[in-house]
Order: structure tokens, then sequence, then C-alpha cells
């Protein structure tokens, strides 16, 4: 029990790190609530690269990587900032793991629907669940996207701080 206990502060110590920074500034100098705000944007966007980054470089480091066929699509709408709608076309796959189970999951990212019935590299790497987390092999987006998450947060951060240091 004490472990569980240890893994949810753990889990919850960076957002309140973050609200004890903010109330700590705020009684200290209101003038500096907009650049942490860029300073905490910033923080998050560095959160979800690093976390992106991590579970895709644990995936491929110890996934498995085999040929899995696109056996169907599931079709999701989903409606953006400005209330317009998005179809997104995520493949469903079939594929033989190093079991010889033979298994159809589908998959996070989205893919053009004419590629019905084609062959595409995977890694995957079965959780404790029994399910599979699976990564399209050589796939431009699962590489970079959390490289240009990083980016955004370098920067955000990189203005917070800017603006603190002025400010101070």
């Amino acid at each position: 029990m004490k472990i569980f206990m240890v893994g949810q502060i753990n889990k919850h110590l960076l957002p309140i790190g973050m609200l004890l920074l903010i109330s700590i500034l705020f009684f200290y100098n209101q003038d500096l609530i907009g650049p942490v705000a860029f300073l905490i944007v910033g923080g998050g966007f560095l959160y979800a690269g690093f976390y992106i980054r991590s579970k895709n470089h644990k995936i491929q480091a110890n996934g498995f990587r085999t040929k899995a066929k696109i056996v169907d699509f599931s079709k999701e709408r989903f409606k953006d900032a400005h209330g317009e709608s998005h179809i997104y076309h995520f493949p469903i796959v079939n594929f033989t793991d190093r079991d010889g189970i033979s298994t159809i999951q589908k998959l996070d990212s989205n893919d053009n629907p004419k590629r019905l019935n084609q062959l595409i590299g995977i890694i995957y790497l079965k959780k404790e669940s029994g399910e599979y987390e699976i990564i399209k092999d050589n796939d431009w987006w699962e590489k970079n996207f959390p490289i240009i998450i990083l980016l955004f947060g370098i920067l955000f951060s990189g203005i917070g701080i800017t603006l603190i240091i002025s400010k101070i």
C-alpha cells in the first residue's frame, strides 16, 4: 500500500509544485502572473514532450518489429477549437506476435484509408493487461512529434524565464 501512495504522490508532484509556485509568485509580485503563465505552458509542453518521447523510446528499445496488415479503419469525427468537424481514419491492424498469437488492434495514429489491405511496419510491446502498445516503425510523426512539442516547451519556458528575469 505504501508503494501505491508514493506513486500517487509522485504522479501529482508537478501540478502541486506549479500551483505552489503560482501562489508564491502571486503574493510576491502580481506582475509576474503573465511570465509565470508562459513558464507553466512551457512546462506543460516539456512534460508532454518528454512523456511521449519516453513512451516511444521504451517501445522502440524493448518492443518487437513486425509487419501488420491494415484490415479496416475506424472512422472518428473530432471537433477542433473553432467548432469545425474533422474526420480521422485510424487503422485497425492484424499482426502475429512472437508467441504466434494473431492480434487485431486499432492504432492511435491517423492514416490514409486508401492503404486498406497494405502491410505496414510496426513495433509492439505487450502490456501487463495483455493489450499491446503499438507504434508505426519509421513513421515521421512518431519520431518528430515529441521533438516539436519539446521545442514549443523550450520556447514558452524561455519566454517565461526572460520575462521573469526582466521584471525582477
